[in-house]
């Protein structure tokens, strides 16, 4: 049998070790990470443990964050994104089990996937996808055929209203197959894993960029995103400062 996983490392915080490597590994669009930030602590918040499992990949120009289970569900979105890349050689894709929460740090385990036989695997096991159980924002869980989802999305959404949460169906069997594996999997260190890990973003600058500005450092995730609060917080200041001229002009 292949090995699905190439190492485990466990006990880790989920949020900075992915950030780390993404930092690292994803020279273009780093912000992704934000979107898989949201995603990362609403499978933490959740009550089902099929949502702890997930599939995060990093690549050179972005990264992708989804549930594991759902991956292995034939024309299902995470399917169709994890076989997408099957044949890059750019990507770090990794199977992350979210634990436990300590201390407003998310725990689990992430194991380094073995992409290519993990892709084959999917295309020989993966389910068929006949049914679809969808929880909406007001309460109501509905079960629709996959045609009937697919096709209908934004009419289902008028008659029921937003959609909070969707559940497809997956095989046990392929599920413990690939548990058993993750037991076995050997474990590796992901601070030195990190280390070893090429710096892509620093290598693009040296190769694009003129001398003179290979030493200007590229913003972090939280730089990026500290920027980004300084400029909501600048165009609020303007909009009160708009309000503002009108009531004095009115007052004239």
């Amino acid at each position: 049998m292949s090995h699905f996983y190439l190492q485990g490392f466990h006990d880790v915080d989920i949020m900075k070790s992915l950030q780390e490597i993404a930092e690292k590994n994803t020279a273009f669009y780093q912000t992704d990470f934000l979107v898989d930030k949201e995603i990362l602590k609403q499978a933490e918040e959740s009550t089902s443990l099929d949502d702890k499992n997930l599939i995060w990949i990093s690549r050179e120009k972005g990264t992708h964050c989804f549930n594991e289970r759902n991956s292995f569900i034939a024309d299902t979105p995470e399917y169709n994104k994890f076989m997408f890349y099957k044949n890059n050689t750019d990507v770090l894709a990794f199977s992350v089990e979210i634990k436990e929460m300590q201390d407003n740090v998310i725990k689990g385990n992430i194991y380094e996937i073995n992409y290519l036989p993990q892709s084959l695997f999917r295309q020989k096991n993966c389910s068929l996808l006949e049914s679809v159980a969808v929880t909406f924002e007001n309460g109501n869980k509905e079960v629709f055929s996959s045609e009937e989802y697919f096709q209908n999305i934004a009419q289902l959404q008028q008659k029921y209203g937003q959609i909070k949460e969707v559940h497809y169906e997956a095989t046990k069997r392929v599920l413990e197959t690939l548990q058993k594996q993750k037991e076995a999997t050997q474990r590796g260190d992901i601070k030195q894993y990190i280390q070893k890990l090429e710096n892509k973003s620093v290598s693009f600058e040296k190769e694009t960029v003129s001398p003179s500005f290979q030493n200007i450092k590229k913003p972090s995730i939280q730089q990026q995103l500290q920027k980004n609060r300084q400029q909501k917080q600048k165009n609020v200041e303007q909009k009160t400062q708009y309000k503002n001229n009108i009531k004095r002009e009115e007052a004239r």
